[in-house]
């Protein structure tokens, strides 16, 4: 009781500190809103951590979702430093995309608790996608999102790593609704199929904030920021509900 009592605490800490990080971080980053941003970090970690105790879930669903979260803080910290080198900016963009694989990873596992025969990715997730790319390359035209030549393939493959997550996310969910006949889906689609897309919403608009000229844009910041804090808040919380104790190799 005590840990999930602290999970609540962490997740209503964020509806403080995140104002607060907007406050500060407007109109553009500082120390002060550096440090806010590395609160609401912690706090969504912490709260992994507490979910983790307070359903005394050590599966390997629960340790890749923490590696997850730990990603997370690390692509924050990277990405809110007070700097224009590009190299840093490129490191918190990789831990964010080592995040999403831990994800990916966590997702599979749930998946293969339930389909032991289980690939990594069907021919139909795949498919899928490659749809959800062809949309967000139709978005970057649409919007006139344009990266320079060296982040190109960078953020092509986040584009693509995001676009898995979200599929393999409402792989799990489906398959559970069909075959799974657990008594939390609805959970699941709360903390796991919204989480996933809250992120992409948060990505999409945070590519337009960088590289589409919408940085002034104060009402796009937010629900970048907003929706990038729920999801890691909603997939913490996903600790509580998804278990997966058949411990399966990756391959």
């Amino acid at each position: 009781m005590v840990w999930k009592i602290l999970f609540i605490i962490c997740a209503a800490l964020e509806l403080v500190f995140v104002p607060l990080f907007l406050k500060y971080s407007w109109p553009k980053k500082c120390w002060k809103s550096f440090g806010f941003k590395m609160v609401c970090s912690a706090l969504f970690f912490a709260a992994g951590l507490c979910a983790v105790q307070a359903a005394n879930n050590h599966t390997p669903y629960a340790t890749m979702i923490l590696w997850g979260l730990a990603l997370g803080w690390a692509g924050d910290l990277f990405l809110h430093l007070i700097t224009d080198k590009i190299w840093v900016f490129g490191i918190g963009l990789f831990a964010f995309l080592g995040g999403h694989i831990c994800y990916i990873i966590a997702f599979w596992y749930a998946i293969r608790n339930t389909f032991p025969d289980q690939s990594m990715f069907t021919w139909y997730e795949i498919l899928a996608v490659l749809l959800i790319v062809g949309l967000f390359a139709a978005y970057a035209v649409i919007k006139k999102i344009k990266a320079k030549v060296y982040m190109a393939i960078p953020v092509a493959l986040y584009a693509i790593t995001i676009s898995a997550m979200l599929v393999k996310a409402f792989r799990f969910c489906i398959g559970e609704i069909v075959w799974g006949m657990s008594d939390d889906i609805v959970m699941f689609f709360v903390t796991v199929a919204l989480g996933a897309v809250l992120f992409v919403l948060s990505d999409a608009t945070l590519g337009m904030i960088l590289f589409a000229g919408k940085d002034k844009n104060r009402p796009l910041k937010i629900f970048n920021i907003a929706t990038y804090f729920a999801a890691q808040i909603l997939l913490a919380a996903s600790i509580f509900f998804i278990r997966t104790p058949v411990v399966t190799p990756i391959g």
